[in-house]
């Protein structure tokens, strides 16, 4: 697929996408949303990679959806608009593999919920970041952040957030939980880097199973959480990954203790 909207590189394990529109502020439009869900599938079908980055173009993430395109809620076109970004903001939640949203200038409305999606949020710390569509007359989130961000901040710090429609600073939204980490400007790209290499260095199996336990595991009761851990690691120890691993480990070992 060729992209206009955004850009797509691939850097050893780690895939990078771009939102590419900074004229304006990154909003996405139905083209948009077509080359994301390209790029989840070419991330999600290439075994080499474990990370997907998402970040924006011109020093800012996203501003939402690109209203030039004229979707309003209820207009023409509205329903089929809503069905593409819903498909896109699912296969971000349910990527089987490691998210991270990048977060400098602005980040609302759609552009929030597509961070919230993500596994991990990195912000610059004097960003603004938050839902906003209370400010439209009528309008309420479409992809998710009424249902996600309770259950990353609370019900109280959310129902503050997206009932006045306020945008925080990415330091404020570290201290609440929204975001991971927070860094000055002139830091962000090596703290981003920084925090992939961490992420890479891990066994990509790991990596995809561990975060599959955490995601049902929210969902379903601790019994079930449970019975959910113990199945996953008998799958796992009978693949041949696991097994080379473990290999290399005891060879490494025998290794060690012949000094």
């Amino acid at each position: 697929m060729t992209y206009t909207d955004i850009t797509f590189e691939k850097k050893g394990p780690a895939a990078w996408l771009t939102l590419n529109k900074p004229r304006v502020r990154n909003a996405m439009g139905r083209q948009t949303l077509r080359e994301i869900l390209a790029c989840l599938e070419d991330a999600d079908a290439d075994p080499s990679i474990a990370v997907l980055v998402f970040k924006g173009a011109g020093n800012t993430f996203s501003t939402g959806m690109d209203i030039k395109e004229g979707i309003s809620p209820g207009g023409p076109g509205a329903e089929e608009f809503t069905a593409l970004a819903d498909q896109v903001f699912q296969g971000v939640k349910k990527f089987p593999k490691i998210t991270i949203a990048v977060v400098e200038g602005y980040c609302m409305a759609g552009g929030f919920e597509l961070a919230l999606g993500c596994d991990f949020i990195i912000t610059e710390e004097n960003c603004r970041i938050g839902d906003g569509h209370i400010n439209l007359p009528g309008w309420v989130p479409n992809g998710g952040a009424s249902v996600h961000l309770p259950r990353l901040v609370g019900i109280r710090k959310a129902k503050e957030l997206l009932l006045t429609g306020d945008l925080i600073s990415g330091r404020e939204a570290e201290r609440i939980g929204l975001a991971n980490r927070t860094v000055p400007a002139d830091k962000l790209g090596q703290a981003v880097d920084d925090f992939v290499s961490k992420l890479v260095a891990k066994s990509p199996l790991g990596l995809k199973y561990m975060k599959m336990l955490i995601d049902k595991g929210s969902e379903c009761s601790t019994e079930t959480a449970l019975a959910l851990e113990r199945s996953t690691l008998k799958m796992i120890v009978n693949t041949p990954e696991y097994k080379e691993a473990a290999a290399a480990v005891e060879r490494k070992r025998k290794h060690d203790s012949r000094g």
